[in-house]
């Protein structure tokens, strides 16, 4: 089992190695946004430079001389394949220091986090009057108040938010790759981290939405919903029929229309924080258009099976549809 000190170190490899996972670069942010020193942190960058300079590749940089090179107006010249070596470690180096700086000049900002129980919601009221409703299994953080001239928080799943308008600090959500950005409207937005595409859907006023993996943004208005498309790195906005649809989790109903087993199976294991597989590819593709509200898992469970001709077992908490 790994300590608190290893865990950092293990992230920070994976990160400068291309191989982190978006849970680990996630995890990999808030321990540096948490952690009170940096100590840890320069001592396994530090690690992983040495151990870069045993590369085959020429060699002429230590890590002593990083901090001044970095600051020099006119960069000294490496061969390409050197320098990419050092860039991660680099990056990585400079976002920590900056990281820094700004907790130390936001020392007053203390932030909380609210986390809503499988198969229940949970509203939260933040310090300028903004309500927020966390869908089921979902959690927020946010700053005890907001300073700094914009108000910033952390979803990670799915919420419908009633935000208090301020012309002089927009409101920003961040969630997974998307960033929604308001000053006063109702909207929701989904982003657990096993659901994908990504969605963000309008009631009133005007979001601006940006993918911030693909640099795609989109301006919605009321009816309007954008979803990740990471095939083709872009947004995806749609007029919805009825865009209450949205919301309504919020009275526990639960709504698929032509939807496919596997995107049914996605959102049970999201609302009520189970693993649903489905070991059928023909089963998976099929289409259900049905409305569950007020039921337990196994009753729903037992209404997808009947509307799609399959079955399902549970096996220490997981169920697998056949």
């Amino acid at each position: 089992m790994m300590n608190t000190k290893q865990r950092k170190a293990y992230l920070l490899n994976q990160y400068i190695n291309n191989a982190c996972t978006p849970e680990e670069f996630d995890e990999l942010m808030l321990a540096i946004k948490a952690s009170p020193n940096n100590d840890d942190f320069d001592e396994a960058l530090k690690a992983n430079w040495e151990r870069s300079a045993h590369s085959p590749v020429e060699n002429k940089l230590k890590w002593a001389d990083i901090s001044a090179r970095i600051k020099e107006k006119t960069p000294k010249r490496y061969h390409t394949q050197v320098w990419l070596k050092y860039a991660a470690c680099i990056a990585l180096a400079l976002l920590i220091c900056t990281i820094s700086f700004y907790k130390k000049t936001d020392t007053g900002i203390q932030y909380l986090t609210a986390q809503s129980l499988p198969a229940k919601t949970k509203v939260i009221i933040l310090a300028d009057g903004t309500h927020v409703t966390l869908n089921a299994n979902s959690s927020l953080r946010y700053p005890e108040k907001f300073s700094n001239g914009q108000r910033i928080v952390y979803l990670k799943g799915e919420a419908y938010f009633d935000v208090v308008h301020d012309s002089k600090k927009p409101f920003i959500i961040y969630s997974g790759a998307l960033r929604t950005q308001v000053l006063g409207t109702t909207f929701t937005v989904s982003a657990y981290n096993e659901q994908k595409p990504q969605k963000v859907t309008v009631l009133t006023g005007k979001v601006g939405v940006v993918d911030e993996s693909s640099k795609a943004h989109a301006l919605l208005t009321p009816g309007l919903c954008a979803i990740t498309d990471q095939k083709n790195q872009s947004l995806i906005v749609s007029r919805m029929a009825d865009p209450t649809d949205a919301i309504a989790w919020m009275d526990d109903k639960m709504i698929f229309e032509d939807a496919t087993l596997a995107d049914v199976a996605v959102a049970l294991s999201n609302k009520y924080a189970v693993k649903i597989e489905i070991n059928n590819r023909r089963i998976a593709s099929r289409h259900i258009t049905a409305i569950f509200q007020n039921q337990s898992l196994p009753d729903i469970l037992n209404g997808i099976t009947r509307l799609t001709h399959a079955r399902y077992h549970v096996d220490k908490s997981v169920y697998t549809l056949f």
